[in-house]
């Protein structure tokens, strides 16, 4: 019986919408959501690809309770460290060229440099998050019907842990019979 999501995946999400749009300053959404487009400039976040496992064989962690419902008296914990790759993006528009830092690389150079700091990976870690790597940043500056976009993307790859859950049963009693060992007997609780 699986009480649970193998993730907390809401969690996931705050947490790495909070590291984005702290660190860049941006009002942050995710992409392929039905809310609009904010305006510029902003942020972007969207799970590239994961959960996946980094294991075929999870953990397996079992405890008993005997005072649960018949059947369920073990509790069977499977665990697996799995990696989750969320592409970052900042969306400025035209910058200026008597302000160079405003553009969409500085933005990601923020948000990467945030990834370093104690209190972020602290914050990250209370749910459940750790940072693995990250890729180059991109540079995706395109024109969008008559306007220039600074745009600018990081994959980042973080690791979670999945879990699964499952109670099961017991047997009580066995009875091994053998004439070759001599033995004729019972095993088990009493």
């Amino acid at each position: 019986m699986t009480t649970a999501w193998p993730i907390d995946f809401e969690a996931f999400e705050n947490a790495i919408h909070s590291w984005f749009s702290d660190a860049t300053g941006l009002e942050t959404v995710w992409r392929q959501q039905s809310a609009p487009q904010p305006e510029h400039p902003y942020g972007s976040l969207q799970v590239i690809a994961g959960p996946t496992p980094e294991s075929p064989a999870w953990d397996e962690r079992c405890d008993t309770d005997l005072t649960r419902p018949r059947g369920q008296e073990i509790h069977e914990e499977l665990v697996v460290p799995a990696q989750v790759t969320v592409s970052c993006q900042v969306h400025v528009p035209m910058p200026d060229a008597r302000n160079p830092g405003y553009n969409a690389v500085s933005y990601v150079q923020r948000a990467l440099g945030a990834l370093a700091k104690p209190t972020v990976t602290d914050a990250l870690r209370a749910a459940g998050v750790a940072v693995v790597r990250h890729g180059p940043v991109q540079n995706l500056n395109e024109v969008i019907e008559d306007a220039f976009e600074s745009r600018a993307n990081i994959d980042v790859i973080f690791r979670v842990s999945l879990t699964e859950d499952d109670y099961v049963g017991y047997i009580a009693k066995i009875n091994a019979e053998s004439t070759t060992l001599g033995i004729d007997q019972e095993f088990g609780i009493l």
